[in-house]
């Protein structure tokens, strides 16, 4: 019982990191149409999320606590709040682009074919290429590096992400602060990932010729959550 309650802190981070992340609106939005896009581990682009959002809220977290007086925290704040809603919009002009050049480079052929009579008609046959094989391998790590970037800014994005850092305070020990922290952070990598994983599964289903349309409608609606997201989150800051 007792080494049951020594862990908990663990178990509260973890439990208040799903929290933060599936509340956030703008995590989700921004993560949605790259994870959509992932055709190899998807998951993996909500693992450099959640690291860059552990490694942003640790850098604003330190200059609140050492340099409050010296660094105007909130001010960057601020402006960071109205970056996060810049990058939103383009995250979804983004997926509009990406998906204006999917329909672009949907193929039609004709095959002709002969009746038993020996007349002869032409079929005309779709090819929907909803992925190009040859820009799996740079689109997979251009978008690792993508959301590791955007949950850096999404962890310097507001002070009021140090309210998930606060409980660190309430415990009785060091050790026990260390262990929300470690909670915390790994509650937010396995969120994002789940999240991620589950929307990659999503496009990667969809993505099969006879569901093209599917496809382009999920991708099509992530894109304009991205860019509504980040409009409010401008209008918001």
């Amino acid at each position: 019982m007792k080494e049951l309650l020594t862990n908990l802190p663990l178990l509260f981070g973890l439990v208040a990191a799903a929290i933060h992340v599936f509340t956030g609106p703008d995590h989700l939005a921004a993560i949605g149409p790259l994870a959509l896009n992932a055709k190899v581990r998807p998951w993996l682009i909500g693992i450099f999320w959640g690291m860059g959002h552990v490694l942003g809220m640790m850098i604003i977290g330190v200059l609140f606590f050492f340099f409050r007086e010296l660094i105007p925290v909130e001010m960057i704040s601020a402006h960071s709040e109205k970056i996060v809603g810049v990058m939103l919009i383009v995250i979804g002009m983004w997926a509009f682009y990406r998906l204006y050049r999917q329909m672009k480079n949907q193929a039609t052929h004709l095959h002709q074919h002969e009746n038993e009579d020996g007349s002869v008609y032409l079929h005309k046959h779709e090819h929907h290429h909803i992925f190009e094989q040859h820009e799996h391998s740079n689109f997979q790590k251009h978008s690792l590096w993508a959301a590791l970037g955007i949950g850096t800014l999404h962890g310097l994005a507001g002070v009021s992400h140090l309210l998930g850092l606060l409980p660190t305070l309430a415990f009785a020990s060091a050790w026990q602060s260390a262990l929300y922290l470690i909670g915390f952070a790994a509650g937010t990598l396995l969120a994002m990932a789940a999240f991620s994983g589950v929307m990659g599964m999503v496009g990667k289903y969809s993505s099969e010729q006879r569901k093209a349309f599917l496809y382009r409608f999920i991708n099509g609606f992530a894109g304009a959550v991205a860019v509504f997201v980040g409009l409010f989150w401008i209008w918001y800051a």
